[in-house]
Order: C-alpha cells, then structure tokens, then sequence
C-alpha cells in the first residue's frame, strides 16, 4: 500500500505564507501611532507645565491647548481603530506570557485614550456649561455644576496619571524587546527609514 506524500505544491504554498508574513506593521498604522504619541504627549506637556507659570492668561492658554490637543487625540482614536483592525499584525513569534501582556497593555491604552478624554469633556460641561472645538459648538449633556466639575477634576487627574503611567510601562516594554529581548517589535513600528 502506497503511503500519502504531501504535495510539493503544498510545501511551497506554506513557505510562500511564511516568507509573505509581515515583518512590520504597515505604513498607515505607523504613521496613526506615532501621531497618537505626538499628540498624547503635547496634551501632558501643555498641562504640566501649566503648574511652572504664575500668568493666569499664560495658563489659561495652555489649558485651551490642553483641551484641544485632548479632543485631537479622542477623535483620531475613531480613525486608529479600523485602521489597526484592518492591517495583518507583524509575527514576532513571542512566548504566550508576552502575547497576554501584550494584549493587556494595549487595550488598557486603548481604554485610556477612549475614557480620559471622555472625561474631560464632561467636566468642560459640568465647569462652563457649554463646550466647543474649532469654534464648533459641541453638545453638553451635563448642565453646569460646580461640585460635579470639582469630582471630575479629581478623576481626570487620576485618569491622566494612570495613563501616563501606563504609557510609561508601554515604552519600557518596547526598549525591553529592543535592547533586552532582541526581537522586532519595536522596529516594526518604526518609520520604514529609520529601518536598519
């Protein structure tokens, strides 16, 4: 009786798969990431320094900042979100330990970039009673009220220093993989020329 062979035909189409497996993640989510980080961390830079300047209109204007660079960073995250699900993730081939902390991270972040501005937005509401972005009135489902701005003040703070925490975690775990591990993850979310 004839043992079954597999095809060569068979053999090449897996090596084909393999050798097409994406080595990086692609253009347009690289491009959305590092925007995300420019604009993430101008919203920390613009309200941390609020607490180094004594001019109210001088701090005034960081908080608009502050505000706008927040709003940026919430609507670009409805644009990173189908432009992540639809791109084909890079095989790093990591441990399952990795891949689970991977996950984690990464939905914290997601989490953070969705409530945090969330949050914002209604103490905007709760503090003015009214709130805009690019002289767009936008919708207030909170009517103006000084002892709920006062909580979500706290909460906001909280939040923020949570996220940055975790984002923190997420540059450390990158130069980990980089420096420690000596795998691609971190180039392969770099811009493609500062590839090696």
């Amino acid at each position: 009786m004839d043992t079954p062979t597999r095809s060569p035909r068979a053999h090449q189409s897996r090596a084909s798969g393999a050798a097409h497996a994406p080595s990086r993640w692609p253009s347009a989510v690289v491009f959305v990431h590092w925007l995300t980080v420019l604009i993430v961390v101008s919203v920390f830079a613009l309200v941390l320094s609020r607490e180094f300047i004594e001019d109210k209109s001088v701090r005034q204007w960081l908080l608009h900042g502050h505000w706008y660079a927040g709003m940026t960073a919430w609507l670009l995250l409805f644009v990173r979100i189908p432009v992540r699900l639809g791109a084909a993730p890079p095989r790093h081939g990591l441990p399952r330990l990795q891949q689970v902390l991977s996950a984690a991270g990464h939905g914290l972040l997601y989490l953070g970039l969705l409530l945090l501005p969330a949050v914002g937005y209604a103490l905007a509401c709760a503090r003015y009673g009214h709130v805009d972005f690019a002289g767009i009135a936008l919708p207030t489902f909170i009517e103006r009220d000084r002892d709920l701005a006062e909580t979500l003040e706290m909460v906001h703070g909280w939040a923020g220093w949570t996220m940055l925490g975790l984002i923190g975690l997420h540059a450390l775990a990158a130069l980990m993989h980089h420096h420690v591990f000596k795998d691609d993850v971190l180039r392969a979310m770099l811009p493609a020329r500062r590839r090696p």
